[in-house]
């Protein structure tokens, strides 16, 4: 989407990729505040196994995090979940017509979940959970939201893996022949913002159980708390503070020429800031 002439990055002239090109760049500015705002509240001053349906009912009382959630949940879906998975699709799905069906079906599930999202949103009333019966409740549905986490906490470990392999190697045969510090960036980047979508779908999953039944949704945030989540907890985090952070980087680049002969330090400073943003999440979320 974007070239380079004389040195400097060139944005596309026109049509939906000049779009795309500013909307990704202005979104990721947003996201800014409103994703690394609501990692911060679930990951730093509170625990996901404590966002319960108590703590949802007491934010949830003024307009402010209704708002806040919902430009959250928008701005996230169309920036990561539409455009974001979208170029992936036009990168790796070459066939006009499996294209065709491929982003058809992303647009679909999309704006079906923004659909939830926002009808979870609107509907929930702030109460005080009434004592419930277990058995008179759907807690199968519960055990299907574990069962969804379990799966993504293995696609995170399998892809976290995979990306660790793809570096390692590029770091033996020499990175400059796998396109430079700018591709591992771009990689590590993508990667990230893969993740996220993944997850965002299953975190609107489990938020709808809100209007459910407080029983079930309480039980469903409980499941956070397993071993076997954590380490995905923390890539989770982590990948929300690197495709933050990194999208700054990747900015720079579009307003200041001399970004582009430093692309190695603002890389590798991107990464030791990450890490140490991280660290205290991950200590919270092993120790807590």
């Amino acid at each position: 989407m974007v070239g380079y002439h004389g040195g400097k990055r060139v944005k596309p002239q026109g049509g939906f990729q000049l779009f795309t090109w500013y909307f990704l760049r202005v979104s990721g500015v947003a996201l800014l505040v409103l994703a690394l705002g609501h990692v911060f509240v679930t990951h730093y001053l509170n625990l996901p196994f404590e966002t319960t349906f108590g703590f949802v009912s007491g934010r949830y009382v003024g307009p402010f995090w209704r708002t806040f959630d919902w430009l959250l949940l928008s701005v996230a879906l169309v920036h990561g979940t539409t455009l974001g998975v979208q170029l992936s699709v036009e990168d790796y799905v070459h066939s006009r017509g499996w294209r065709l069906v491929t982003l058809s079906a992303l647009y679909a599930v999309v704006y079906t979940f923004l659909i939830l999202g926002t009808v979870t949103i609107l509907i929930f009333l702030p109460q005080t959970p009434r004592a419930a019966d277990p058995a008179a409740e759907p807690m199968w549905l519960a055990d299907v939201m574990d069962g969804l986490l379990v799966v993504v906490a293995v696609v995170t470990y399998v892809g976290g893996a995979a990306v660790l392999l793809w570096l390692a190697r590029a770091w033996r045969q020499g990175i400059v022949y796998w396109g430079g510090w700018p591709q591992a960036a771009w990689i590590l980047h993508r990667a990230a913002g893969l993740g996220i979508a993944m997850f965002l779908l299953i975190h609107i999953l489990d938020i709808a159980l809100i209007n459910v039944s407080p029983a079930v949704y309480d039980r469903t945030v409980s499941f956070y708390q397993a071993p076997f989540l954590i380490p995905m907890e923390i890539a989770l985090v982590g990948a929300v503070v690197y495709h933050a952070l990194n999208g700054i980087r990747v900015i720079s680049l579009d307003v200041w020429v001399g970004a582009l002969r430093r692309q190695r330090e603002l890389f590798f400073a991107v990464l030791a800031l990450s890490v140490l943003l991280v660290l205290p999440s991950a200590f919270l979320l092993i120790f807590r």
